[in-house]
């Protein structure tokens, strides 16, 4: 059996092994460490001597069905954003996104050994992430780079985009897959367990946001797809907002899956590893921080997408719990975990974050549409 450092030894030399295959000339490398705690892709900080850093990762096969459409993707999307900080808008000053190191047969990936895709990017350096910023202006903030990365993209054509995680928000097929492994489950019972079934058959028959668009006519744009609070980056000497990492997830779609999104993620003060799930709730006064940063990026809003803010917030915290449950329920499939209740834990406090954000409907609406 190896030892943890011969394993690590392992890795570092595998990878290492990839970076020449890459357009760009690193030099000797000094360290390599994994990086961040994603919980899909295996992510790597590239340390060279002599050169900036550069981020390597690993796409997961097991969640990107065609990885390479998902490099494809990140590539094209990445590449218009910095066209457009390029022109220097004012609105969009102080931005930054990282840019894919394309292969050296032009390709934005390479293919290993054992067929496993892998994608080299910028680093983005001198800067933290939400969790280290204690200044309460970070949500403005944060709302002001959504709007600004949503502006950026207004004339990217969104039919570009292949499907890169299909059934990604689909809350139809959440909701079959849950019922599935609900009847097959072998699980032991808990209170916990219980809460969280007895949240979801109360919800089931919700409609989702596609549903809810029939007929009011909201244009589908390029949105992130993930914009939880992981995902957003600040300057480190200040809260300015500084990017939003992690594209994987763009896609063609409604705004408002993106704005529930992130007032799900930002919204919850409590965090999704809280230390009680008491604290779990959906702060009013972060909501209308945020929405007042993103209408500061210039965003104009339909009247029909200001009326999804709501659903989007509602629905997007009910499809991440039914997915945690779903996937505690089918033994860990597809989120990472450190131990076997760690999902049903991150369950449990979404569908409580999801009882206040039902209780605030009219509150939410009334900031959504500025009254």
């Amino acid at each position: 059996m190896l030892s943890g450092s011969q394993t690590a030894a392992g890795s570092r030399q595998r990878i290492v092994g990839l970076l020449p295959r890459f357009a760009c000339k690193l030099g000797e490398i000094r360290s390599v460490r994994p990086l961040g705690e994603g919980n899909i892709n295996d992510t790597y900080l590239v340390i060279p001597a002599l050169q900036p850093p550069v981020v390597l990762q690993r796409l997961n096969p097991a969640v990107f069905p065609d990885p390479v459409i998902v490099a494809e993707n990140v590539a094209a999307v990445s590449a218009h954003l910095n066209y457009g900080l390029s022109r220097n808008l004012p609105w969009s000053e102080g931005f930054t996104f990282f840019s894919t190191i394309s292969s050296l047969d032009g390709a934005n990936h390479v293919l290993d050994d054992n067929g496993d895709v892998w994608r080299l990017l910028t680093y983005i350096e001198d800067c933290i992430d939400f969790a280290q910023l204690s200044d309460p202006h970070k949500y403005y903030e944060a709302g002001r780079l959504l709007g600004g990365f949503h502006r950026l993209l207004d004339d990217f054509d969104h039919h570009r985009l292949d499907v890169a995680l299909p059934g990604f928000h689909d809350l139809s097929s959440y909701r079959e897959r849950y019922l599935e492994v609900l009847s097959a489950h072998r699980r032991g019972t808990s209170v916990e367990l219980s809460y969280c079934i007895t949240q979801a058959e109360t919800r089931l028959e919700s409609r989702t946001l596609a549903q809810r668009n029939e007929g009011q006519g909201a244009a589908l744009r390029v949105i992130h797809g993930d914009p939880k609070a992981d995902n957003f980056l600040f300057r480190h000497d200040c809260c300015a907002a500084l990017s939003l990492i992690d594209l994987d997830t763009v896609a063609s779609g409604l705004l408002a899956y993106d704005l529930g999104d992130s007032l799900r993620s930002l919204g919850n003060p409590a965090g999704e590893k809280p230390p009680s799930v008491d604290r779990v709730h959906l702060d009013i006064e972060i909501c209308r921080c945020f929405l007042a940063g993103y209408r500061a990026a210039g965003v104009s809003l339909s009247e029909a997408e200001t009326e999804q803010i709501y659903h989007g917030v509602r629905l997007l915290t009910f499809e991440l719990a039914l997915r945690f449950l779903t996937d505690y329920l089918d033994n860990d499939r597809y989120f990472k975990v450190q131990d076997p209740q760690e999902n049903l834990r991150r369950a449990v406090v979404q569908f409580r974050l999801l009882e206040s954000i039902e209780q605030q409907r009219a509150a939410i609406e009334s900031i959504a549409f500025g009254t």
